[in-house]
């Protein structure tokens, strides 16, 4: 039985496995705290850079969301095709990417709720 070698693993990984390691963790996070719909559970990785930019710089929030977008794009089209990163780098880069987006989110959903019960007594 041949058994393939750790590098051989890891250099079929596609992109869009790549893209669902950075989004999947967020989504997650925002169904378990009951963002709203199924939009903001799939766009709950955009929500760790929009939302300081909706609060501290007054901008609207489509507008907040499509630069972390545009953002988050860009750095993941500059990882993906990183020359440099090994397949193996780049699986840990999006799953320490998307893992540390689904911490602060919980940390943003935590705080949302911390405020509202602090308002309400």
């Amino acid at each position: 039985m041949y058994i393939p070698t750790q590098e051989e693993r890891y250099s079929k990984i596609a992109r869009f496995t790549l893209f669902l390691c950075v989004i999947v963790p967020s989504g997650i996070v925002a169904w378990l705290g009951q963002v709203g719909s199924i939009l903001s559970c799939v766009c709950g990785f955009l929500w760790p850079i929009a939302l300081p930019l909706v609060s501290l710089g007054h901008l609207p929030v489509w507008a907040a969301l499509c630069f972390s977008a545009l953002l988050q794009g860009g750095a993941f089209f500059t990882m993906a095709n990183s020359a440099k990163l090994t397949p193996k780098g780049k699986v840990t880069m999006a799953i320490t990417w998307g893992m540390l987006f689904a911490l602060i989110l919980r940390i943003m959903i935590a705080y949302e709720v911390w405020m509202s019960v602090r308002a309400g007594q």
